[in-house]
């Protein structure tokens, strides 16, 4: 619980796993003793969701079940697959829009980049049509970072997955955005592995905005695009306008490192170096 004892989490992990009626029981009982709580929330895989009519999940959110988090990841069945998601673009899209005609609020999740560079034109586009047809309350942006020990990691170091830079990752989110088409929810970049943390907004109403941002970094010559690559990547600043505000030793830092930087495929070595160390 958090906020004063006003939400509530129902662990961190996939709840949905659970019957129809153990959750009902759980969310009724919640209700009773905790009076006072304004929202309840739970994480939800598709393959778990899948389970529920959407009469069901209805009579989830009367029991008290408020919001539901759900990674989907890409709206792409290749890249799905790439990451052993365990499900598939139409069941993304079915799962999603009975949470919606539930009345139960949807947050999905989805990670530019996942596909590598040759599915990254079409993650754009596959991601973009899911949300125009699920049409969530709540887009939220977790850009891919390979992990060690992963199957992606091994494919990657393998050469079987060419791994997109920092900008093709910011360029693929840039062509998802821009794909999305009468979805009413509100889109957010809120997370450090995120190239820009002020990429947020309606996406019916606040989508020029959220595409200014990728354009003013594109109009930047190529050294001050890496110079905000790698003060973000540091963890320095989280959007091109508070460049202006890193004091003196923030910017001799940033310049005395690029200074000895080689080549673009060295920088891009020490940005994901340094993502690495986020996940």
């Amino acid at each position: 619980m958090s906020g004063g004892e006003e939400t509530v989490f129902l662990q961190d992990t996939n709840a949905m796993v659970l019957t129809f009626d153990k959750l009902r029981e759980i969310l009724v009982y919640l209700r009773e003793k905790l009076p006072q709580i304004k929202r309840v929330t739970s994480y939800g895989r598709v393959d778990s969701l899948m389970k529920f009519s959407s009469e069901q999940l209805a009579g989830l959110k009367e029991a008290g079940l408020d919001r539901i988090h759900s990674g989907y990841e890409s709206g792409s069945d290749r890249v799905l697959a790439l990451l052993n998601k365990g499900h598939t673009k139409d069941m993304e899209i079915e799962a999603g829009q009975n949470v919606m005609a539930s009345g139960i609020e949807l947050s999905v999740y989805f990670m530019p980049g996942a596909g590598g560079k040759a599915l990254s034109g079409e993650n754009a586009a596959e991601t973009a049509d899911v949300v125009n047809k699920v049409n969530p309350d709540f887009v939220r942006i977790r850009t891919f970072v390979a992990k060690h020990g992963t199957e992606v990691f091994d494919d990657i170091e393998s050469g079987v997955v060419a791994e997109c830079t920092d900008v093709e990752k910011m360029l693929e989110l840039k062509r998802m955005i821009n794909g999305i088409e009468g979805a009413k929810g509100r889109l957010y970049s809120d997370h450090i592995v995120n190239l820009f943390e002020d990429v947020n907004g309606s996406m019916s109403e606040d989508k020029a905005a959220m595409l200014g941002v990728f354009e003013e970094f594109e109009k930047l010559g190529r050294r001050e695009q890496m110079r905000y690559q790698l003060a973000r990547r540091m963890g320095m600043v989280g959007s091109l306008r508070q460049m202006g505000l890193l004091d003196t030793e923030g910017q001799d830092r940033i310049d005395a490192y690029l200074g000895q930087v080689e080549s673009e495929a060295v920088f891009e070595e020490s940005l994901l170096w340094l993502l690495r160390h986020y996940i």
